[in-house]
């Protein structure tokens, strides 16, 4: 034994002093905060000779990688990946020590597959490293594959993700998950946008060459997002990295659009120093009516975007965004065969909005110190948004004005790899000061029918935090604490999400929340169209609005192009305002009843992300969405068909199924398809009409009703009317020409290509034997070509 022993122990000693002496890391690859699977990272000793690799490892799905028995002292550790530039570390490497590194890699300007790449592997990042529900983004390719009404339009896309309900034809609006048509936050490189339609909501706002891509959030989102209730899309500016100029024109049926961009100087490690991007849109409806016939349709929109980009020293950014908008329609009543009207029988209807914001991100290391974090970044904004809207009839004779102003400021600080690695933390706040006016009145006569002035003040801080505590688990746990000292109102409302991985492609999510929102578009959500927002604030009067989220589901993803998704969720809502018809004006109090509500239902999304021969998705929501007079508010005017007051709201759709494809061919031709079906939406049926008589004392007769007066509708209970199903099939096709340095690319669109009567209202005549209901129809058969250019 003693021989045996005198024999072994100097060899495992042997053994054991090398291996005593090597070193290991570990890490994690990210690309602007979110995990990046499949980087290459190699490990090689300093020097010029690079070809003596120690380690060669790529990042799994969750970005991270891990590589031992290095010998120790100083090591070059490199990342690289696809639309990436490569980063080089140095690190010394210590005897039975493991070194943790933070990789984070800049996007690098790609031709188009590249960049294609890099979505794929960010929609996959988001699964692996974030616990959300939800949540979809789309690229401004993506939505330029649609077929399109006239043009391609960001709000049409997001009308055809799971959640989403478009109540009609004629309106770019959206209803998600139940909820108001204003309670959706729609954002402009973080800046809000009251009112983001055309056309009394045919047409988006945002000029579609412009914009890089829009992520959707549909429930459950985190505490950095508040003052909406259901939703929030997030439209990001395009930002173009190419030398000299470049740009886009596109032409349709209903308007021409135009955008122009490039980069300036460059930067240490060859980014641009500055880009730069300008677009505008009009429509020309007005001059194509004129020209073709002796009518006269004097409307016409249009739009503006501005989107600069500027790298400073130190690896900070300040970015400047703009947008302008604007709707005019004015004429006279002549023009419409109809001159006896006061003052001369002219009209002016104008709304719009414009907006400018200035964005500040910086790098900071100290502040990533102070909580062990691998990197920090700070991101301040300031922005500026306005939206008005002017009915004027007859010169003065009756005016309508909305005005809304809000300055903002808002600043956030995160926090990467904080506390040991495993967190990734935010904190925020912001500040908002608004003015909100609304006039209704008579400038000729002075007399002023209604008169609202508000100040509201809306302060907002929040703490979020992604934590992952163990390697199958993942939880985000927030909270958003929110203030209107006029109201004399504040909440806090807490957020988390749990995410459980059964397999590296497969998690169950739990995600809840409350939200508020201290701002309103006043409308009666059973008018079908969308002509324009009345926006009111908080007040000791007017209530924010409250909305409490709980979702459940599960993610299965097939590789990182494909992915299905099955949601169940609920949602309550109090406080939420309502005309109310039979308000006294005399009296500041009793303009809107308070509605409370309530709406469940499941999600299903199947897709396969665009950056192949195929791409699109199939969504599928079912939901039942109910409404009520909140506790100690008058019931609202109309009859009910509950006996509890509650009545079905006009988005109540409990079918809504989009199938949307899009087909690369060859010879650079594209093929898209969107199959649309949905269950009716509730409308109040008309039982009867009357015409109201007048007594004439000098005669002692009664008014026949025959002097124009017209019939006045009853009412049967409110929203007991369901309109038939409605289903439309739109199809799409494109070929790109290239032309030296110009892509020409004609396309032909057809909506509703078998010409589906989809009922839009009804018409009621109870002066006809028998009384007659007449459907009106939404879009026919459009045909629509276009021919957009690039260079």
């Amino acid at each position: 034994m003693a021989f045996r022993a005198s024999v072994v122990l100097p060899l495992l000693a042997a053994v054991a002093s090398p291996l005593a002496a090597q070193g290991a890391l570990r890490g994690v690859v990210l690309s602007g905060g979110a995990p990046l699977p499949r980087a290459v990272v190699t490990v090689a000793r300093p020097g010029p000779d690079t070809t003596r690799v120690l380690a060669r490892t790529l990042s799994a799905d969750d970005g991270s990688f891990a590589a031992g028995g290095l010998p120790t002292g100083r090591v070059v550790v490199r990342a690289r990946a696809l639309g990436h530039r490569p980063l080089a570390r140095e690190v010394e490497l210590l005897p039975r020590d493991t070194a943790v590194l933070r990789l984070v890699l800049d996007p690098a300007p790609q031709a188009l597959a590249a960049v294609e790449s890099r979505e794929r592997a960010g929609e996959r990042a988001r699964f692996d490293a974030v616990p959300e529900v939800g949540r979809v983004t789309l690229t401004g390719q993506a939505v330029r594959a649609l077929p399109a009404v006239g043009e391609p339009d960001v709000l049409r896309a997001a009308q055809l993700m799971a959640g989403v309900v478009a109540r009609n034809d004629y309106s770019a609006g959206y209803n998600v998950r139940g909820g108001e048509s204003d309670q959706n936050l729609v954002l402009l490189d973080g800046i809000p946008v009251y009112n983001p339609f055309h056309l009394g909501g045919l047409f988006g706002t945002f000029v579609d060459q412009a914009v890089a891509g829009v992520d959707l959030s549909v429930g459950g989102f985190a505490a950095e997002y508040g003052g909406r209730l259901s939703s929030v899309l997030d439209v990001r500016p395009r930002a173009e990295e190419r030398r000299g100029v470049h740009g886009a024109a596109q032409v349709s049926l209903l308007s021409t659009s135009g955008a122009a961009g490039g980069a300036l100087g460059a930067t240490a490690d060859g980014r641009a120093r500055t880009s730069w991007n300008v677009a505008g849109r009009r429509t020309y409806l007005d001059a194509l009516v004129g020209a073709l016939s002796d009518r006269s349709l004097p409307y016409h929109f249009q739009d503006a975007q501005l989107h600069v980009l500027h790298r400073l020293a130190g690896g900070g950014t300040l970015a400047l965004t703009a947008y302008a908008g604007a709707d005019v329609l004015d004429g006279s009543f002549a023009q419409f065969g109809d001159s006896a009207r006061a003052g001369g029988g002219d009209f002016a209807f104008t709304w719009g909005n414009a907006l400018a914001g200035l964005t500040w991100r910086q790098p900071v290391g100290a502040a990533g110190r102070l909580v062990g974090a691998d990197s920090a970044l700070l991101v301040q904004r300031a922005s500026v948004t306005r939206f008005a809207t002017t009915l004027d009839l007859g010169e003065g004779t009756v005016r309508f004005d909305n005005r809304v102003l809000e300055a903002r400021a808002a600043g956030q600080l995160a926090a990467y790899g904080a506390f040991g690695g495993a967190h990734s933390a935010l904190l925020g706040w912001e500040a908002s000061a608004m003015r909100v006016a609304y006039d209704a009145g008579s400038d000729a006569s002075a007399a002023a029918l209604f008169r609202l002035r508000q100040s509201p003040t809306v302060l907002a801080a929040y703490v979020d935090d992604t934590w992952r505590p163990h390697p199958r688990l993942l939880a985000r746990v927030g909270a958003r604490v929110e203030a209107v000292p006029q109201a004399n109102w504040g909440a806090l409302s807490p957020r988390a999400s749990v995410r459980w991985f059964a397999t590296p492609d497969l998690a169950i999510t739990l995600a809840g929340g409350q939200y508020t929102q201290p701002v309103h578009a006043v409308r009666n959500e059973d008018v079908p169209v969308r002509i324009f927002d009345f926006w009111v604030g908080a007040d000791r009067w007017i209530r924010p609005s409250r909305a409490t989220h709980l979702v459940l589901g599960a993610e299965r993803w097939a590789g990182v192009r494909s992915f299905v998704r099955v949601e169940g969720w609920g949602e309550r809502f109090a406080d939420i305002p309502e005309p109310n018809d039979g308000d006294d004006p005399a009296v500041r109090g009793d303009e809107f009843n308070a509605l409370a509500g309530h709406a469940y239902g499941v999600d299903v999304l199947l897709r396969r992300l665009e950056g192949g021969t195929v791409g699109g998705w199939v969504a599928y929501g079912y939901a039942v969405s109910v409404r009520s007079p909140a506790a100690g508010a008058p019931t609202a005017s109309g009859a009910t068909f509950l006996r509890t007051g509650a009545f079905w709201p006009a988005q109540d759709r409990r079918h809504n199924l989009n199938v949307v494809g899009t087909w690369r061919l060859p010879r650079a031709w594209t093929a898209s398809a969107r199959f649309g079906f949905g269950s009716g939406t509730p409308f109040t049926d008309i039982e009867g009409q009357l015409v109201r008589r007048v007594y004439d004392g000098m005669r002692n007769t009664w008014d026949t009703g025959t002097r124009g007066r017209e019939p006045e509708a009853l009412g049967g209970p409110r929203n007991a009317g369901r309109y038939p199903v409605f289903h439309r099939l739109d199809l799409g096709v494109s070929r790109a020409f290239r032309r030296g340095a110009t892509t020409w690319t004609p396309s032909l669109s057809l909506v509703n290509a078998y010409n589906r009567r989809n009922t839009f209202v009804y018409t009621f005549d109870y002066a006809a034997q028998p009384p007659t209901r007449q459907a009106v129809s939404q879009f026919p058969l459009l045909p629509s070509v276009g021919l957009a250019v690039e260079f």
